[in-house]
């Protein structure tokens, strides 16, 4: 199998709401050249969203269809010459890399920590609300 994507837009269609729609479709060019012949399935947006909701593309590529789906669309990102598809490219590919952790700034120290939670307005790191509450007892 010699999957690949074939990227079309659906300009000014009655039932989207933004009047244009980019689909990713994957295609074996091993079946056939032309697009209606080789056609798989349509690529998902995240597919690693959600484990349970099985895709049609996560049932036919299994283990390995996040891999794929990243590698599809870093080949595509490097042959596609239309902006409009190269954003809806690079917003795909934002979505396969790891999400940082966020980080505040102690208002007391200036060192940069990982807020457990936001009950106060202030942001304490955990050193200094145990400096704080160690000198009032």
């Amino acid at each position: 199998m010699n999957p690949r994507l074939h990227i079309f837009k659906n300009e000014n269609a009655i039932d989207y709401s933004q009047g244009r729609h980019i689909r990713f479709a994957v295609v074996d060019l091993d079946k056939s050249k032309h697009y209606p012949e080789n056609y798989i399935c349509l690529l998902p947006l995240d597919p690693r969203a959600n484990p349970k909701a099985h895709t049609n593309f996560s049932k036919i590529f299994g283990n390995n269809s996040f891999e794929l789906a990243k590698r599809l669309l870093t080949k595509a990102m490097k042959t596609e010459k239309d902006s409009e598809i190269k954003a809806e490219i690079k917003k795909r590919l934002r979505i396969f890399e790891p999400k940082q952790p966020v980080q505040v700034k102690c208002s007391v120290c200036g060192n940069l920590f990982e807020p457990r939670r936001r009950r106060h307005r202030r942001a304490i790191c955990q050193e200094c609300t145990q400096k704080k509450y160690a000198s009032q007892q």
